[in-house]
Parts: structure tokens; C-alpha cells; sequence
């Protein structure tokens, strides 16, 4: 469980107040937090090691800023222990996990039909948390966890995609079917199809942003 500083922080970084590459001063943060010095470089060094920030010689702590390629590479890991853990996770799944897993997701589709976006990603995060905890490696889900936060700026591009966003919520559903069914193969391909789209997205967005300085970065 992280400290309410952390949170907050990982909530601002994720949601743009602090964006891609820019500096967060140590003595700001304590101003506008409230927080003691201690407490900012405790969080300073858990968004670390979450992949949120980095601390940079002569500049101190920035926001990651991702380039395409990276988001790419990052999105490879992800597809690769993802469906690592659901080849490896026994079907069908308990079924009170099933339940749970399915009390989220319609909480977290209520979230966006609400367009609560911080509620759409503590919930997201709630549910593959407890999804991975189904595949039997402990080790395993962590990594996983680790890999899907430092990806949670790039999927809240599309946050405010009500297209997309549908799509999310009907792929939790899939991958509650699949959990409680029999087909290892099932679960793979609905594992697998929730990944791409945000890094996709994520190379329109930094396209857009930077133009041709992008292919040079």
C-alpha cells in the first residue's frame, strides 16, 4: 500500500500535472503537498522504482518521457509475461476470484461511463492485480506489476476514447470468461488483445508533438 504522498504523486504524474520530462522540484513538491523532506524523497525514490520518475545528473528528478520505440519494447515485456503468467494460470479459476474480478469491472465500467478517470485506473490496476495473482508464480505477478505501472501514462492517452474505453471494459469481461472456462489458448488471445492499443496511441500522440524531431529522438 503506498503512503497517501505516493499516491498523490503517482496520480499527478500519470494524469499530465506533472508531464513527460518535466522537472519536480523537491522544495515544490513540499509546498504544495504539505509534506516534510524526508516524506517527498521517500515517494520521490518509490516513483523510481516504479519507472515514473528518474533522476537525471545536473537536473534532478523528471517525469519519464518515453519515445515510441521505447513504449514498443516496454509493450514487448508486457506481452511476453502476460501471457506467460495466463499460460501458466490453472483453469478455471477459483470462482470466488472469478467474482471478484467481476465486482471490479463493473465498478471499474461505471467508472468510465462516469468519466472518473482516476477511479478507471486504481481499478484497472485493482483488477490484473488479482488477475495475476491466479498464475500460481509470485514473482512472476510482480514483475508484471512493475511493467504495467511504468505503462500507465501511456494507456491514459486514450482514456477519453469512449470508443476504446468500451473496448477495455468488454476485454475485462473476456478475460473473466476465459479465466473461469478451460482453454488455456482462450485466455492467451484475451490477454493478448488487451495490450496493444495504448502504445499505438501513444506514438500518434508523440508524433504529434514532436514531428519530424520524433524519428530522431
Amino acid at each position: 500500500m503506498s503512503d497517501p504522498l505516493t499516491q498523490e504523486l503517482e496520480n499527478d504524474v500519470i494524469f499530465g500535472v506533472y508531464p513527460p520530462g518535466a522537472r519536480i522540484i523537491e522544495d515544490r513538491v513540499m509546498e504544495i503537498y504539505g509534506a516534510k523532506r524526508h516524506a517527498v524523497r521517500n515517494a520521490f525514490a518509490e516513483l523510481e522504482t516504479r519507472g515514473l520518475l528518474v533522476r537525471r545528473p545536473n537536473r534532478g528528478v523528471e517525469v519519464v518521457d518515453f519515445t515510441p520505440d521505447e513504449v514498443d519494447a516496454l509493450y514487448d515485456v508486457r506481452i511476453i509475461l502476460e501471457t506467460a503468467a495466463a499460460a501458466r494460470t490453472k483453469l478455471p479459476c477459483d470462482p470466488e476470484i472469478a467474482s471478484r474480478l467481476c465486482d471490479i469491472a463493473r465498478r471499474h465500467e461505471k467508472a468510465v461511463k462516469e468519466h472518473d478517470f482516476r477511479a478507471v485506473f486504481w481499478l484497472n490496476q485493482e483488477f490484473h492485480v488479482v488477475q495475476y495473482s491466479c498464475c500460481g508464480n509470485p514473482r512472476l505477478a510482480e514483475l508484471i506489476g512493475k511493467h504495467a505501472r511504468a505503462a500507465q501514462p501511456i494507456r491514459v492517452v486514450k482514456y477519453e476514447d469512449e470508443t476504446h474505453m468500451k473496448q477495455i471494459v468488454s476485454q475485462h469481461f473476456d478475460i473473466i470468461s476465459a479465466l473461469r472456462g478451460t482453454s488455456q489458448d482462450a485466455l492467451v488471445a484475451a490477454v493478448r488483445a488487451h495490450l496493444p492499443a495504448s502504445a499505438e496511441a501513444y506514438r500518434t500522440l508523440y508524433n504529434r508533438r514532436f514531428g519530424a524531431r520524433a524519428r530522431t529522438k
